[in-house]
C-alpha cells in the first residue's frame, strides 16, 4: 500500500522562520546578479535597435553589407523605385541615418562650452510619411519640419557628468522648443521634442526632414548626389496585403543584392552584430553564468544542511516504507519552494535597481515577459539541479547506521 503524502519539504524549511528567510534571502541574492547583469546586457543591446522598433512599417530594405546602421551602406534609389511597384506595397518611404560626420554644438550660458561639440544620430525623413512613433510629437511638430533648418530633439540625450537625471541639463546644453543651435557647422532651430536615447556611437538623436539632411548633414559635395541612396527603407504592406507573399515578391523582385526583413528580424539582426562583434555578450552573459553558479552553490548548501539535520528523520521514513523515490521528491520539493521564496523578493529587487539604472544612465532597462520567463527557469532550474545533488545524501541512508 503506498504511504500517504507527508508535508515535509516545506516543515523542513519553515519550522524555523529566520532561518527560512535567510535561505530565501540566499536565493534572492542569486536572482539579483543574473537580473541585473542580463538587464544591462539587454539594455545595451536595446539601446541601439530603439529607432528601428519605433519605425512605423512591416519590412525594411537594407544593404546586406550594412553589417550595422552605424557603418556605411545604402540602398539605391533605383531598388526603391522598384520596390513601389510591387504587389502588396502600400508606402515606401526612404530613411536617411547618419552617425559619422553630425555634430551637435552645446548651447550654453558660459562662453566657454560653446565650442563643445558632441556627435548625435540625426534622421533625415519625410515629415508627411509618418514613418515613425514618437510620442509627444504632434502632426503640427512634424509639420513644422517641411522648414530647412528645423530639427526635432531627443529629451533622453546623454546627461551632463555633473547631472544625475538624463532629463536635466545635456551635453548639448538646454534642448527646449525654440532653442537655437548649430548641427555640423549650420544653425538649426529645435522644434519639440521626443524620447529615444543614446547608443553606442553616439550622445543623442536629432530628426529632421529629408530637405534638411541633405542640406546640413550630407550636402552636395564634388559633385556626389546625397540621396542617389539611402540608409533605410521603410515599407508600410497595401491594406490587406500579406506580409509574407509581399516579402517574398519583394525578394524576386530586387534580387540577392537586397535584405528584405521584417522589423523584428532587422532588429535581432542589429542585436546579433552587437553580440558577436563585441564584449557585451561575454562580459554580461558570464555574469548571468556567474549568478547562475552562485546560486546552485547556495541553494546545495542550504539542501545539503537540512538533509544532514535531519537525516535520522528520513532513515525512519525509510524504515516504515517510504521509499528513495519519494524522499528524493521532498528534497526536490524543498529546492522548488526555495526557488519561489528567493525568486519573488529577488525579482523585486531586480526591478527596482532597473528603475533606478534607467533613470541615471538613460539604458532602456525593461522587464519584458519573455525576460521574466527566462529569469524564472534559470532560477528553477538552478535550485532543482542543486537538489539532484542533495538528493544523493538521501539515497545513501541506511537506518541501520543512524540507529
Amino acid at each position: 500500500m503506498k504511504p500517504p503524502p507527508v508535508p515535509l519539504a516545506f516543515r523542513n524549511l519553515a519550522h524555523d522562520k529566520v532561518r527560512f528567510a535567510l535561505f530565501a534571502s540566499g536565493i534572492g541574492f542569486a536572482v539579483v546578479l543574473m537580473g541585473v547583469q542580463y538587464g544591462i546586457m539587454n539594455a545595451m543591446l536595446d539601446s541601439n535597435t530603439v529607432m528601428i522598433q519605433r519605425m512605423k512599417c512591416e519590412l525594411i530594405l537594407v544593404n546586406p553589407n550594412r553589417a550595422s546602421l552605424m557603418f556605411p551602406a545604402g540602398v539605391s534609389q533605383r531598388r526603391v523605385e522598384q520596390a513601389k511597384g510591387v504587389p502588396g506595397v502600400g508606402r515606401v518611404t526612404p530613411v536617411y541615418v547618419e552617425y559619422q560626420t553630425a555634430e551637435l554644438r552645446h548651447t550654453s550660458a558660459d562662453p566657454r562650452a560653446r565650442t563643445n561639440t558632441r556627435r548625435v544620430r540625426v534622421i533625415g525623413v519625410d515629415p508627411a510619411a509618418d514613418v515613425f512613433d514618437l510620442p509627444g510629437v504632434s502632426a503640427a511638430d512634424w509639420a513644422a519640419l517641411n522648414t530647412p533648418g528645423t530639427a526635432l530633439y531627443d529629451r533622453m540625450s546623454r546627461a551632463h557628468p555633473d547631472q544625475t537625471n538624463h532629463r536635466g541639463e545635456t551635453v548639448f546644453g538646454k534642448l527646449e522648443p525654440g532653442a537655437r543651435t548649430e548641427l555640423a557647422g549650420q544653425r538649426i532651430t529645435l522644434v519639440a521634442g521626443f524620447e529615444m536615447g543614446f547608443d553606442f556611437g553616439t550622445d543623442g538623436s536629432l530628426v529632421v526632414s529629408d530637405r534638411t539632411f541633405v542640406q546640413v548633414v550630407r550636402p552636395p559635395n564634388f559633385g556626389f548626389n546625397p540621396v542617389a541612396e539611402t540608409d533605410l527603407v521603410a515599407i508600410k504592406l497595401a491594406a490587406g496585403a500579406d506580409p509574407a507573399a509581399t516579402k517574398a515578391a519583394l525578394r524576386a523582385k530586387l534580387g540577392g543584392d537586397i535584405l528584405v526583413l521584417t522589423r523584428d528580424e532587422m532588429v535581432a539582426r542589429e542585436k546579433a552584430f552587437w553580440w558577436t562583434n563585441t564584449p557585451i555578450g561575454f562580459a554580461f552573459g558570464a555574469g548571468v553564468v556567474l549568478g547562475f553558479v552562485v546560486g546552485m552553490v547556495i541553494c546545495y548548501q542550504i539542501l545539503a544542511s537540512d538533509v544532514a539535520d535531519h537525516l535520522p528523520e528520513y532513515a525512519t521514513l525509510k524504515a516504515i516504507g517510504y521509499t528513495n523515490r519519494y524522499l528524493s521528491w521532498v528534497v526536490l520539493q524543498e529546492a522548488l519552494i526555495l526557488a519561489a521564496a528567493g525568486f519573488v523578493p529577488g525579482m523585486a529587487v531586480t526591478y527596482g535597481t532597473y528603475l533606478v539604472l534607467t533613470e541615471m544612465t538613460g539604458l532602456p532597462m525593461l522587464l519584458t515577459p519573455g525576460r521574466f520567463v527566462l529569469l524564472l527557469g534559470l532560477t528553477i532550474v538552478m535550485c532543482v539541479a542543486s537538489g539532484m545533488m542533495a538528493v544523493r545524501k538521501v539515497k545513501k541512508v541506511d537506518p541501520a547506521d543512524v540507529f
